[in-house]
């Protein structure tokens, strides 16, 4: 008998060691949207996921934190413009020439280079939120968003043939909403959802004929599990595409099929930058239970990523890289004033502040310019009693 009621005392002291190491779950936002307050009925939607609750911080530990000091091979950031409103999306189809989309239905278009801004103007687009836009050419642009109001909320894309000069109406795809649109080789193009609109899965709309009409997009599922992504993915040249959230997809038949893992990240990921099949890169951040952003490394097409390379006081949502060595990644919170872009001049492997902005910056933009140099803007948006929309720029 004694040795039985020993035994059992052996198990319960083992039960309630495994029963300690049960951790409790922690709720992790990336972020919200849209910014501005929607319409009345038409509430935010959260970009979250439940993670063990010591997980992730038992993982940032090993990680270098960014001390915010100028990189040595820091470059020289300008302020060029500000913007009413909330900035999602930049194109530049030449370094002069560019277009800027955002919420409530705003779209600019610059003539030299990020200076000054013309707003467009469009039919009809007061309810609608644009977060994506391409250009094609510099008369041909594509962008990309959602309709949301208390009538009801679907995705939307409208095009212009003639530099902004006229918008066709909003066109949709379907219920769900719409994120960034990217072309390669002016016929193939995808854009990428927020989420499944309902219980089934996220599905993306790509088009291999220019995707002029409602009828030359056709959609496939990118994540059966209907999780969200973040707004920047990769499509490159040979239609590879890569996209980002609580799992990370791939596609290999430009938009068509797509095969689903795990986040690269233990909590989630945001924007995927990928210069070919070869290097890429994976960010991502939350705005709770922290605020903190993160990046990975690939140098074999995603076969083995790093662990975080940078673990900074803002969540990432762009990532923009030149080569395999040189690249940006900005991000920030709008809402604890917070944003910058961080610099790498060796492949993403340590990082430095390149510029503080005090915006969330959204989105990243280049172009080619003589000597072989490159011209790159940043866009994001912050508050200070309205929202404002910040257009910054450098050479390297």
């Amino acid at each position: 008998m004694r040795r039985l009621l020993t035994r059992l005392a052996l198990l319960l002291f083992i039960a309630s060691l495994s029963f300690s190491q049960v951790l409790p779950s922690s709720h992790h936002i990336s972020q919200t949207m849209p910014i501005v307050s929607p319409q009345i009925g038409s509430p935010q939607k959260e970009l979250a996921a439940d993670r063990p609750g010591e997980g992730s911080q038992a993982k940032r530990q090993s990680f270098t934190q960014p001390d915010g000091s100028p990189a040595a091979q820091s470059n020289s950031w300008k302020l060029l413009a500000t913007l009413p409103g909330v900035i999602h999306d930049i194109a530049f189809p030449t370094a002069k020439i560019g277009y800027a989309v955002g919420e409530q239905g705003e779209v600019f278009k610059t003539t030299n280079g990020g200076n000054t801004w013309v707003q467009q103007t469009l039919g009809a687009a007061q309810s609608d939120y644009f977060y994506g836009v391409d250009a094609i050419t510099t008369e041909k642009v594509i962008i990309s968003g959602f309709y949301d109001s208390s009538n009801g909320d679907y995705g939307v894309f409208r095009w212009t043939e003639d530099g902004g000069s006229t918008w066709s109406s909003d066109m949709s795809p379907g219920p769900e909403w719409l994120q960034q649109v990217r072309f390669v080789k002016k016929q193939d193009g995808i854009i990428i959802p927020l989420a499944a609109s309902g219980s089934g899965p996220t599905t993306a709309s790509y088009t291999t004929d220019g995707g002029g009409a409602v009828a030359d997009w056709q959609s496939a599922v990118a994540d059966p599990s209907g999780a969200w992504f973040g707004a920047q993915f990769s499509l490159l040249n040979d239609l590879h595409a890569r996209a980002a959230g609580v799992n990370f997809c791939t596609s290999l038949t430009g938009g068509s099929q797509w095969s689903c893992v795990p986040s690269v990240d233990s909590v989630f990921d945001g924007p995927v930058f990928f210069l070919n099949d070869k290097y890429g890169w994976v960010g991502g951040g939350e705005i709770s239970p922290n605020v903190e952003g993160w990046m990975h490394v690939t140098t074999n097409g995603g076969k083995t990523w790093s662990g975080r390379t940078l673990d900074g006081p803002w969540p990432i949502r762009s990532v923009l890289f030149l080569t395999s060595k040189i690249g940006w990644a900005g991000g920030g919170n709008v809402y604890s004033d917070v944003g910058g872009v961080y610099f790498s001049t060796d492949g993403g492997n340590t990082w430095s502040v390149d510029v503080t902005t005090n915006s969330e910056m959204g989105s990243c933009a280049q172009h080619a310019i003589a000597g072989g140099h490159h011209q790159l803007w940043c866009a994001g948006f912050n508050y200070n009693g309205n929202f404002n929309s910040v257009i910054y720029s450098t050479q390297y």
